[in-house]
């Protein structure tokens, strides 16, 4: 440049695409001084002359602006300058040309000449061609076919060839088409022709053709997306028995990684285990009636007092169905005094109710005695459902039934169950009227806890009387309907009007509740099939088996005792360990009371709450307790409570625990110990009780030969997999093993033959195939006067308390 003139440093197009700050100021360059004079014509003739050597072109206006007052930060740090400036790579030029369709592409050269197709190679059968060549094709990276046969007179042949053999002729325009995806064949021309010899029978290659018009894709991840290539035989197993658990498929996955030894070794794609578990379901769906049957055959075969009956409709389908295992009844055999009765939705695709018999063990642990599922819920249903578990049963009642408050429920236990006493469920009367509840607890912040106490702690009916008509008083709510119709009820859900009753620990359904959120958290949906249904409710019972059988073995030895009392020891060795906990829960609360002899009646004792009064007199219990003890003849000593808590859950309330540790009694009655309590609980039955045989007459079970054969299968597995040729001896061999082992007969479990000639089975009534219809019940919808034809239920209506 000439003189001193301001002259611009030509950058590269990146350098104006990336920051056009640089650009709104002349940048000076460092090798000219800046001249003190203006700038003249040879200035602007050096600018334009800059443009015609390819120089940025400015106007003279630009050239003499001033530079930035502030510029960049970046401008100065040369590395970051340039990181910002270096222009992405682009692709070569010879990518952007058409593609040479005479172009070949073959297999990799390092590949082992001994896997590549050859006509000097000779195979048992054309299988064993396709097989090999489907090997080839695995490591050279395309997906094959069989093709057209070649069959002649005196052999047969068959062609396998590149999948993208040929072209796809469409027949949907391409304004018409709904997909991008288009076809991938494109004429690739490889294939091998496998022929029969007229002589022995072998086969070989009559016709090979190796070279690809497209690239090969010789990776496990992309091969094992080829259907060919697919190797699913080797995790199908695996893969189904996770599913019939309910695995979730990101679980499932992450098992198949572990086991391959990471996704590139895995054979499979997340699609096609997806694909399965689909396939799976549509497959379940299918005849599900007689796979019930089925299952329930099984079921029959493994123990024979399994039990189980089917109620059709007038088109001979399944409209209600109910089973009960044999552990179930030795259940009910044990702890058949009290049982809930409840239904609950959403556990099959059918909707239909689940109802189940819900009981507790001496654990204090839920035990089912039997279930059903109902296509609706009259009077006429719940009838034939008591008289099949009655049946099942033996005939034997049970003391007291607890269920919702239900018209329906109500009306078939008084035709089936004769002398069994039926309660209502405390939560579930209360329930039903929580919106009403909750309006006037708002308008009277204090009448929820009143009315709790009200419910629980009255010891008579002539105190929960007085005790209901203080609390309408204080609240002025005698013109409330709800409390109205609570009150009118309260001899069925009230405990003070069947104290005498033994109900042992359950008051409520809330057992049955319990129970029928593990079914469904864990075992079923609204989308489980019935015979899928009716195999994982087995599974629920197996587990909660497995919970019962934990606690009975550490149970086995003694508790140790919370006091030195001679009777809290004798508990202590007679109480199952989860009842005695329970017990000394009681033996607390004891402390809390005084003990006064009564002045003029012998063996009385007045039992008084130590903390001050509160403001439901109510509460305010003093006891009396009736104690006779007996030091010679221990068993003819008498305990009783006012408070009969005694009678009503068979275990020793507070007060009579506090009279007991003052009178320092040393043995307990045997009379007051029921035996469900106790360590001892279960009786002999009949029959056995176990729901499946999976043990050999010798004793040795199924699982224990399992683990026996485990080991030599790992360290089979771990020595052949090392090889290729280990791994074909390996097959091989198990092969043969398999072929042999298969004539063996069996000695572990039910064999069909012998058990049907050692104990026929009761001819199976028949049903037909149908599948039931969707049932139309509601969840939570309790006494409705639609399903039974009955009176209906006045709906309930909240009226505004008349104040004084």
């Amino acid at each position: 440049m000439d003189g001193g003139e301001p002259a611009f440093v030509r950058t590269s197009p990146a350098v104006s695409l990336v920051s056009k700050r640089v650009l709104a100021s002349p940048v000076i360059s460092a090798a000219a001084e800046p001249s003190t004079g203006s700038a003249g014509a040879g200035g602007v003739a050096n600018v334009a002359g800059g443009a015609a050597n390819g120089a940025l072109s400015r106007t003279p206006e630009v050239s003499i602006a001033q530079p930035m007052a502030t510029s960049p930060p970046w401008i100065g740090d040369e590395m970051r300058y340039r990181r910002i400036m270096t222009p992405p790579v682009c692709v070569e030029p010879e990518r952007m040309l058409t593609p040479d369709v005479t172009q070949t592409f073959i297999h990799n050269e390092n590949l082992d000449p001994r896997l590549v197709p050859n006509f000097d190679m000779d195979f048992d059968s054309l299988d064993d061609a396709y097989e090999f060549y489907r090997r080839y094709a695995e490591l050279s990276g395309f997906n094959i076919k069989r093709n057209r046969k070649r069959d002649r007179k005196d052999s047969e042949g068959q062609e396998f060839c590149c999948t993208l053999q040929g072209k796809h002729k469409t027949k949907v325009a391409v304004v018409d088409r709904q997909r991008d995806k288009t076809s991938k064949r494109g004429g690739c021309k490889a294939m091998v022709l496998a022929r029969t010899t007229s002589i022995g029978g072998r086969a070989c290659y009559s016709q090979i053709v190796l070279e690809h018009n497209h690239k090969l894709v010789p990776t496990p991840s992309m091969t094992k997306r080829m259907r060919s290539h697919k190797q699913q035989d080797a995790v199908v197993e695996l893969v189904d028995t996770m599913h019939a658990g309910h695995v979730a498929h990101v679980n499932v996955m992450r098992v198949l990684r572990r086991f391959a030894g990471g996704s590139e070794n895995l054979h499979v794609t997340e699609w096609d285990i997806q694909n399965r578990r689909a396939a799976q379901v549509r497959e379940d769906r299918v005849d599900d009636i007689p796979k019930l049957q089925a299952f329930f055959r099984e079921c029959k075969l493994n123990n024979l007092q399994f039990f189980y009956e089917f109620q059709v409709d007038e088109k001979n389908v399944v409209k209600n169905v109910f089973w009960s295992h044999a552990s179930q009844q030795g259940d009910y055999a044990d702890y058949s005094s009290v049982v809930t009765f409840d239904t609950t939705y959403k556990t099959n695709q059918y909707s239909m109710p689940l109802a189940m018999f819900v009981g507790f063990n001496n654990q204090l642990q839920n035990v089912v005695f039997g279930q059903a599922l109902l296509r609706d819920e009259k009077a006429d249903t719940f009838e034939w459902l008591f008289k099949q578990f009655r049946t099942c049963m033996g005939g034997r009642d049970p003391i007291v039934i607890l269920t919702n408050q239900d018209s329906s429920i109500e009306k078939a236990i008084g035709e089936v169950f004769a002398i069994t006493y039926h309660r209502y469920c405390r939560w579930h009367v209360t329930n039903k009227y929580r919106l009403e509840l909750n309006q006037l607890n708002t308008q009277h912040p204090d009448l929820s806890d009143t009315l709790t106490s009200v419910i629980n702690h009255p010891l008579s009916p002539a105190e929960f009387v007085g005790a209901w008509e203080a609390m309408l008083d204080k609240y002025t709510a005698h013109g409330s309907r709800v409390l109205a119709k609570l009150f009118d009820e309260r001899k069925m859900w009230i405990a003070s009007y069947f104290k005498e009753i033994f109900c042992g620990t359950m008051t409520s359904t809330q057992r049955s509740e319990s129970v029928n959120n593990v079914v469904k958290r864990g075992y079923c949906d609204n989308s489980t099939p019935i015979h899928e249904f009716a195999k994982s409710f087995l599974e629920c019972l197996e587990h909660t088996k497995e919970n019962e059988t934990r606690e009975t073995y550490n149970s086995q030895g003694p508790s140790v005792p919370y006091t030195q009392y001679r009777y809290d020891k004798q508990l202590a060795r007679v109480y199952s360990r989860a009842v005695y906990h329970e017990f000394k829960e009681r033996f607390l609360s004891s402390t809390a009371f005084f003990v006064w002899p009564h002045p003029n009646k012998a063996n009385y004792f007045l039992v008084s709450l130590t903390r001050p009064p509160t403001e439901f007199p109510w509460l305010q219990h003093e006891f009396w307790v009736k104690a006779i003890v007996s030091r010679n003849m221990p068993e003819e000593s008498v305990f009783e409570c006012e408070c009969m808590r005694m009678e009503h859950t068979g275990m020793f309330c507070p007060h009579l625990v506090c009279v007991l540790t003052n009178l320092q009694v040393e043995h307990v009655p045997s009379k007051y110990i029921p035996k469900r309590y106790t360590r001892e609980a279960r009786v002999d039955t009949a029959f056995d009780r176990h729901d499946r045989m999976f043990s050999r007459p010798s004793g040795e079970t199924k699982a224990s030969q399992m683990l026996e054969l485990l080991p030599d299968w790992c360290a089979l597995q771990r020595s052949s997999v090392m090889s290729s040729e280990a791994v074909s001896k390996c097959k091989e061999l198990l092969k043969e093993a398999l072929d042999v082992i298969k004539e063996i007969p069996h000695d572990v479990g039910p064999s069909a033959t012998t058990a049907a000639a050692q104990n026929p089975v009761p001819e199976e009534q028949s049903v037909s195939a149908s599948a039931p219809p969707v049932s139309n019940t509601k969840g939570g919808h309790r006494g409705s006067a639609a399903r039974d034809g009955g009176d209906a239920v006045p709906a309930p209506h909240f009226s505004r308390p008349q104040t004084a």
